[in-house]
């Protein structure tokens, strides 16, 4: 029996995949918002036009990473899934209340909490560059 090893590094591919997993959503995300515009009778919400610019945002930092010396661990993509969803899905209710005519104090959650998972994606990050030295 012969074992080899590959040189393809896997940790790089993992990331393109995460990466890829956001476009899918930022895709995801614009066709919702489209079809959501499509039926709310003539009423837009720029909130849920631009729903899909969070994981667009979140996979070309993910691309970013790739490009640098050292790529995220686990914890890290953690949180930045995390603060995307916190911000897509805040900014998607904004824009169901918006259109429907109402507003919500308890909106102001979702960015403050997107924000705050998103500072600890990078003290994160920079935490995971300190080990690879």
């Amino acid at each position: 029996m012969t074992l080899s090893t590959s040189d393809i590094d896997t940790g790089r591919q993992q990331i393109l995949h995460h990466a890829a997993a956001e476009f899918i959503a930022a895709l995801c995300l614009a066709g919702f918002g489209a079809v959501y515009e499509h039926f709310s009778f003539g009423v837009y919400s720029n909130d849920m036009i631009y729903a899909f610019i969070y994981p667009l945002i979140s996979g070309l930092l993910l691309l970013f990473t790739v490009l640098r010396m050292h790529l995220p661990q686990a914890r890290t993509l953690f949180l930045l899934h995390a603060s995307t969803a916190a911000c897509a899905v805040g900014s998607i209710a904004a824009g169901i209340l918006h259109i429907s005519g109402r507003d919500h104090k308890l909106l102001l959650v979702y960015p403050l909490l997107g924000g705050a998972l998103f500072l600890l994606t990078l003290l994160s990050y920079r935490k995971d560059g300190q080990k690879s030295e």
